[in-house]
């Protein structure tokens, strides 16, 4: 399953556009790399909204869980 995920964020200026493995690959990392607790608020909203485009695209399921393909 590999869709094409665009994310802009116009508020802080960010943008990824890229297909769903890598960007399931960038979510694990980030999330792997901070806490929820140290993560600056700004990559925290950014990845929750990629990680709602991969809910959107039917890659994640409601608990941001992979669904199997």
């Amino acid at each position: 399953m590999n869709h094409l995920i665009i994310i802009l964020d116009r508020e802080k200026a960010l943008s990824f556009n890229c297909c769903t493995d890598n960007t399931i690959d960038l979510v694990n990392s980030l999330r792997g790399a901070y806490t929820n607790i140290d993560m600056p608020k700004m990559l925290n909203d950014f990845v929750f909204n990629i990680e709602v485009e991969l809910q959107n695209a039917g890659v994640l399921d409601e608990w941001f869980s992979e669904v199997a393909p």
